[in-house]
């Protein structure tokens, strides 16, 4: 669901073209979206963003998505070179969400059509590097976080629900029906996508609160990740730990997202800077029963990158 986007300085420029990557997708995957790109060039000794965001497929396509604005505006309509518009890819691969050129919001489906969220989601002065999107794994559900955070229904483009102000979206449950948040109370709610409050409770005393934080398909179960080393499974509602598993994760990673994507399985992105690689993504599998951790993917992002958003679940 969430996206991790991170920048990353060109390092060399690759051509735009169709390779074969080296990780491929999981079974339940696809033909899918592993990463939306955005390039960079050098201009006058700069770095600066330049042509289209990119969508890399899992079986190693390149797909220019032409209609996609690159550059966020300021609040006067105008591009601010250092930040790319948003992008938001659902945890199968198959939808992302960005900012037409004209301004509008898209989510587009891979290899399918486009559907509009209504003119003025957003009044006309926001500043759109202080936007972000977010999309359920399933991709049937979409968040818009300016001040506050819209749900919409990406089919219809139909705004379903409107969360309370100074609550922070974390994230849609594992099935998108439900959503979880914070907010400087250190409590977390959990919200149906009208913005209905569903139920409430502080974090277990193994839990920072700060996460990363992912909610269950059953709306109360939250996983967490813990000082980057345990993963711990609590009950919302009772602040009672469930369990509580090590996990070992590459020296020097940074977890981007964790999702539940089963029953009783987390899946986490985990980036690395590496001296050869300006960006290596590694996909886990974390069976929260059995604490067994599997690799599910793993690939380096494109050289000439300067900033991406990854796949979700």
């Amino acid at each position: 669901m969430k996206i991790g986007v991170l920048v990353a300085l060109a390092a060399t420029v690759v051509a735009i073209v169709a390779v074969p990557v080296a990780a491929q997708a999981a079974p339940h995957h696809g033909d899918s979206i592993r990463y939306a790109s955005a390039k960079a060039c050098k201009v006058k000794k700069a770095t600066v963003l330049c042509g289209n965001w990119r969508l890399v497929t899992h079986h190693g396509q390149i797909i220019q998505l032409k209609d996609a604005q690159l550059e966020a505006l300021d609040g006067k309509g105008r591009p601010v070179g250092f930040a790319a518009a948003p992008v938001a890819i659902s945890g199968n691969g198959q939808k992302i969400a960005y900012f037409r050129k004209d301004g509008r919001i898209a989510v587009r489906t891979l290899g399918g059509g486009v559907t509009l969220l209504p003119v003025g989601t957003l009044p006309k002065n926001v500043v759109q590097y202080n936007v972000w999107f977010r999309l359920s794994d399933d991709g049937a559900s979409l968040a818009v976080t300016d001040r506050r955070t819209m749900i919409f229904d990406t089919k219809k483009g139909k705004r379903l629900g409107l969360l309370p102000t100074k609550r922070e979206f974390i994230g849609f449950s594992g099935d998108g029906k439900e959503i979880l948040t914070s907010a400087t109370d250190e409590v977390f709610r959990v919200y149906d996508r009208s913005g209905r409050l569903l139920r409430q409770g502080r974090p277990a005393d193994d839990v920072n609160g700060w996460g990363p934080n992912a909610l269950h398909a059953d709306a109360r179960t939250v996983a967490t990740l813990v000082s980057g080393d345990k993963l711990v499974v609590s009950d919302l509602e009772t602040a009672q730990v469930e369990r509580s598993n090590p996990i070992k994760l590459p020296k020097g990673g940074t977890v981007e997202m964790l999702d539940w994507t089963g029953p009783a399985q987390v899946t986490l992105h985990v980036s690395q800077n590496l001296p050869k690689v300006p960006n290596r993504m590694t996909v886990f599998e974390h069976d929260t029963k059995t604490g067994v951790t599997t690799v599910r993917d793993r690939y380096d992002i494109l050289k000439d990158t300067f900033t991406y958003a990854a796949c979700g679940g």
